[in-house]
């Protein structure tokens, strides 16, 4: 299933700099379906840089990342 993009919204701190982003994620395949909107931070950012740093491509991606890790089956 191809997960997409479809919205980006950001959360500022009190000096300007980004406090969280949101982005949601849908895609589809046959009769399954799923939405999700990942709330990134601080914590989810890696080498040194600051979620100011990053594009777009960057938050779809560490998204994606977090989505798997939320989604995936753990064996009983």
């Amino acid at each position: 299933m191809e997960i997409t993009l479809n919205r980006i919204a950001y959360s500022f701190a009190t000096d300007g700099t980004t406090q969280a982003v949101s982005v949601g994620l849908n895609g589809s395949q046959d009769s399954n379906a799923v939405s999700a909107s990942i709330q990134l931070t601080a914590e989810d950012v890696t080498d040194g840089k600051t979620l100011d740093d990053l594009t777009k491509k960057d938050f779809q991606a560490l998204a994606k990342a977090k989505l798997a890790k939320f989604t995936a089956v753990q064996a009983s």
